[in-house]
This record gives C-alpha cells, sequence and structure tokens, in this order.
C-alpha cells in the first residue's frame, strides 16, 4: 500500500463518505494507533463525523484547525 500521504492530495477537500472510507481501510491495515493525516473538509462538522466514525477517535486523538474555508485534520487511530 503507498504511504497514507500520497493517498490524499493537500489540496484536496474530502467528503466524509470519502474520510471515512480512507480511514477505515487504513486502520484495517495497521494494528498501531498513532498520528496520521486525514486531508482537508469543509467545516469542523464534517471532519467530526470522520473522527466518530469507526475506528472512532477518543478524546483528544483528533486535532484540525480551520482555514479559510479548509479544516485540515489529523487523527490518532
Amino acid at each position: 500500500m503507498a504511504d497514507q500521504n500520497e493517498e490524499i492530495a493537500a489540496d484536496r477537500v474530502l467528503s466524509v463518505a470519502e474520510g471515512v472510507e480512507i480511514k477505515q481501510r487504513i486502520a484495517a491495515q495497521r494494528s498501531l494507533k498513532r498520528w496520521r493525516w486525514m486531508g482537508n473538509y469543509g467545516d469542523p462538522f464534517q471532519a467530526a463525523a470522520v473522527a466518530n466514525e469507526d475506528p472512532p477517535c477518543l478524546s483528544g486523538e483528533v486535532m484540525f484547525t480551520v482555514n479559510g474555508n479548509l479544516v485540515p485534520a489529523w487523527m490518532f487511530y
């Protein structure tokens, strides 16, 4: 599998469905939790929706910033 940073283009806004699919696919292939770049979203609610999907990120396991119309997100899973 390619490095996940190659899978998520830094200038692309992901939908919740795309983010969930990427998160579940990566989590199924890895047993060690670590911080992962999870792409840009259109608003904080979309990033939170992805963080809450299986495997859910717990308290302190998601970071995002609001940068204009982009919400870059990192998740620990």
